[in-house]
């Protein structure tokens, strides 16, 4: 399988930690998480903290992984720079959705080096529980109580039925009401809204990817 990771990136978020953050199917929904063991170097074990999950790497969007799929997004920082998805990683090198092979690590960026974003990272803050998304541009989310959230905060949403695109993305977002607020993205497109979703703040420097 190439040479293994380093154990040292497996295993719950620790402060300051390299523990990689991936998404992955837990039987029940996409969700976020990270690696508690590799089994190739395209399969890995996958823990969200209660659920363990046997997956194979792959680079369908978060809101596709189907059972036994998973995740990693990294920002390859080449000219121009993008966010890619990976579909093989090994001891030093990994191989993009665009079929590029390079070296990876989570310091400094340069055009030949990608940051793997870290599952400690992404310090997070219960905000409120959602009930109705708009189809519009852009899109518009209520939620059942006071958001406390403010212009130019970011979320993370999880746990939406229906409107899956939504499910393990961040959005900035723009406060509408004490109630309400819209994500700066395109909905026109997503699949009709349904129940539920949780709307969790990210806090302020805290590095995530979010969404186009």
């Amino acid at each position: 399988m190439g040479r293994p990771l380093n154990k040292r990136f497996f295993g719950a978020p620790t402060e300051g930690g390299n523990e990689i953050k991936v998404q992955f199917h837990n039987g029940t929904a996409s969700v976020n998480g990270y690696i508690v063991k590799q089994l190739g170097s395209k399969k890995f074990r996958c823990t969200d903290g209660v659920i363990n999950k046997d997956c194979v790497l792959t680079d369908a969007a978060a809101a596709a992984l189907t059972a036994g799929q998973m995740s990693i997004v990294i920002r390859d920082n080449g000219d121009p720079p993008a966010v890619r998805q990976v579909t093989k990683i090994t001891g030093r090198q990994l191989v993009t959705d665009a079929g590029t092979k390079i070296g990876w690590g989570f310091g400094a960026a340069t055009a030949t080096r990608v940051e793997m974003e870290e599952a400690g990272d992404a310090s997070e803050v219960a905000a409120a529980t959602m009930n109705a998304c708009t189809q519009a541009s852009p899109g518009a989310i209520t939620c059942t109580a006071n958001h406390l959230l403010e212009t130019g905060d970011r979320v993370r949403i999880t746990g939406v039925v229906g409107m899956v695109e939504l499910n393990g993305k961040v959005f900035t977002i723009a406060k509408t009401s004490a109630t309400a607020f819209t994500i700066g993205v395109n909905t026109t497109g997503f699949t009709t809204y349904g129940s539920a979703g949780t709307v969790t703040q990210v806090e302020a420097g805290a590095d995530v990817f979010e969404a186009n």
